[in-house]
């Protein structure tokens, strides 16, 4: 059967689709608060140096496979969070994305 000539389901009230899309975006965005406050706290406690490893990033790139340029990132940016209360809060809330850390 040719995917083409398939039937299609329905498509979405857009309306609906667009709620959908930018409530999961949301909660993306608090949990990736969450996310950075973890970070933050494993890289205070050294939780990364049992492993042998050079740094918090070099875990990240090794445990959660995050590219080390990015993993560097993001423990600079959870660090950053800790002194920045309205932007945390709003990362937190759910109201701004990673992007605009």
């Amino acid at each position: 059967m040719n995917p083409a000539s398939a039937p299609q389901p329905p498509a979405r009230d857009l309306a609906v689709l667009e709620d959908e899309i930018t409530e999961l975006a949301a909660h993306l965005n608090a949990a990736t608060y969450r996310l950075l406050t973890l970070i933050a706290e494993f890289d205070q406690r050294a939780g990364w140096s049992g492993a042998g490893l050079k740094s918090c990033a070099h875990w990240l790139n090794w445990k959660c496979g995050i590219a080390l340029g990015a993993a560097r990132e993001k423990v600079r940016v959870a660090h950053a969070l800790q002194n920045l209360p309205l932007t945390s809060a709003a990362l937190r809330g759910g109201c701004i994305s990673y992007s605009k850390v």
